[in-house]
C-alpha cells in the first residue's frame, strides 16, 4: 500500500506544530518573566499608588531586583526627579524599572535597597528590613538628602 503524499505532508505539520506548542510551553514555564510575585501595586494609604505585598516576606528576603539605567542628573527634570535614586556618583541618577519606583517613603521603612552592578547591568535591589504581613503597604526611606532638596 502506497502512502499519497496529501496525506504524510498534513500529518508531519500537525505533529510538528504540536511538538513546537509543547516545547513553547516548556521554556515558557522555564523563563523568568521578571514579574514579582511578591509586589502588587494599588491605591495607597499614603498618597497615589502604592506597593503592597502578595504573600508574608520574612525580614532580609529579596523582594525585588529592579532594572535600572545609570544617568546623568542633568538627564532627569520635572516629576522625574520625584522617582530617581541616587546613582553610583554625586552627580548619577537610577531611573529604577518595575515596582521599585512605586514604593512611598516613611520614617519607618519596613524595606531598604542598595545598587548592585548586575549581569545585565544596573539593579536597585529590594529587601525586607523586617517580617511583612500580607497585603501591607510596602515603604522605604527616601532619606534626609531627598527631602532637603524639595524644602
Amino acid at each position: 500500500m502506497e502512502v499519497s503524499p496529501f496525506v504524510i505532508i498534513p500529518v508531519v505539520l500537525v505533529v510538528g506544530m504540536i511538538a513546537g506548542i509543547a516545547i513553547g510551553l516548556f521554556l515558557a514555564k522555564r523563563a523568568s518573566t521578571g514579574k514579582s510575585d511578591l509586589v502588587m501595586i494599588g491605591a495607597s494609604t499614603v498618597s497615589g499608588r502604592g506597593a503592597f505585598s502578595l504573600k508574608a516576606i520574612h525580614e532580609g528576603d529579596i523582594i525585588e531586583r529592579c532594572p535600572a539605567l545609570e544617568v546623568t542628573d542633568q538627564d532627569i527634570g520635572g516629576e522625574l526627579l520625584n522617582y530617581v535614586f541616587y546613582g553610583s556618583t554625586e552627580n548619577a541618577r537610577l531611573v529604577v524599572m518595575g515596582n521599585g519606583m512605586l514604593f512611598n517613603h516613611s520614617s519607618t521603612p519596613n524595606v531598604a535597597y542598595y545598587r548592585e552592578q548586575g549581569e545585565l547591568g544596573v539593579e536597585l535591589v529590594l529587601y525586607a528590613l523586617r517580617n511583612i504581613r500580607k497585603g501591607e503597604e510596602l515603604f522605604y526611606s527616601y532619606g534626609e538628602e531627598w527631602w532637603a532638596t524639595r524644602v
